[in-house]
């Protein structure tokens, strides 16, 4: 079976990935440890959410606007 080409390569590349430690990951999808260089799954999700029409990741806008105030003391 072919894996479609919008799906991405590696664990590591999936949004469902989560490092932990010095040698793999876990899959948040299925809630099992994985290794960051094993080839993804056919669930797997891009990091990125493509529109269909022109390619070109979208940006979705900050709900919350956080204010900060500064003070500058010697």
């Amino acid at each position: 079976m072919k894996r479609p080409k919008i799906l991405p390569s590696t664990c590591k590349n999936c949004r469902a990935y989560k490092p932990e430690g010095r040698r793999g990951g876990f899959c948040q999808l299925f809630q099992v440890p994985v290794q960051s260089q094993w080839k993804s799954c056919s669930c797997a999700i891009l990091p990125f959410k493509f529109s269909g029409e022109n390619k070109e990741p979208e940006l979705h806008e900050i709900d919350e606007v956080i204010e900060a105030n500064f003070e500058v003391t010697s």
